[in-house]
């Protein structure tokens, strides 16, 4: 463990590419044929899902307490979180996002509530892996080396946020997503970096990132579990609904590139 904390006090970065590299091609590992016998294609990819990125979770929090990084990755005690308030911009959004449910466009298939436990879990699990390994780890990796100044905690979320929109490039490797579908979400998947990086350094709390994060994601993709669902298909978009993301979630970055100003300098631990 001794070398691993000098490796990544000298190499942040390369650290935090391979364990990126590392836990998303984790939670790649395809377990539904051992579910399908059992329940269908839908829920068994659920369950694979929410599976791995659980235990990808549990591996990356005995990693920060192997580091000594635990308390520094946001995983503080009530008493110590501070101005939980400040995550309010991704609740809004969230509601908007979710629009098409509130208005009655979109009806949710309340005959299969198992699908809909499990995809609320997915959702869960989804929200705290990301958090856990973008904000908890690789930010927290980062901050120990640059976080030592006011310019260092800029570049640090600016270059975790960053790595942690490169990874949506798997949901076009694996065909789950077109080019362009892709491309909008690394940019938007990068204003969120930055926000919720910002509310994490400000809270001293990782878990509005996480509860916040997995709401956005509950209500963005309501449709997979709506009457006439599009579970499975090809996610693709258009030149103008992809302008439209970038627009809307904007605000999301430069919101949290305000508040981080009050940010103080971090203490190196490792």
């Amino acid at each position: 463990m001794n070398r691993l904390k000098a490796f990544t006090v000298q190499y942040p970065v390369i650290f935090s590419i391979i364990i990126s590299i590392l836990f998303t091609a984790l939670t790649e590992i395809r377990l539904e044929p051992f579910f399908v016998n059992f329940m269908d294609v839908q829920s068994a990819a659920y369950i694979t899902i929410t599976i791995e990125q659980t235990l990808s979770g549990i591996m990356l929090v005995v990693l920060l307490r192997g580091l000594g990084l635990l308390k520094y990755a946001g995983f503080t005690k009530p008493e110590e979180w501070k101005q939980l308030w400040l995550v309010w911009p991704i609740l809004v959004l969230a509601l908007l996002n979710g629009m098409s449910f509130f208005d009655g466009t979109l009806v949710i298939d309340i005959s299969k509530p198992r699908l809909i436990l499990l995809y609320i879990l997915l959702n869960l699990s989804v929200g705290s892996v990301e958090e856990v390994l973008c904000r908890g780890t690789i930010l927290t990796v980062i901050m120990q080396k640059w976080g030592l100044t006011k310019k260092g905690i800029y570049l640090s979320v600016i270059i975790s946020s960053l790595l942690f929109g490169l990874l949506h490039i798997t949901n076009f490797i694996v065909e789950r997503s077109d080019l362009l579908k892709t491309v909008t979400q690394i940019i938007y998947a990068l204003f969120f970096g930055v926000f919720f990086s910002a509310c994490l350094l400000r809270n001293n709390s990782i878990w509005p990132a996480i509860i916040t994060h997995a709401v956005f994601d509950t209500f963005g993709c309501l449709n997979e579990i709506a009457l006439g669902g599009s579970f499975g298909e090809v996610r693709q978009t258009t030149l103008e609904d992809a302008l439209i993301s970038i627009v809307l979630t904007l605000p999301l970055c430069l919101y949290g590139l305000f508040i981080l100003r009050k940010v103080k300098p971090v203490e190196s631990v490792i």
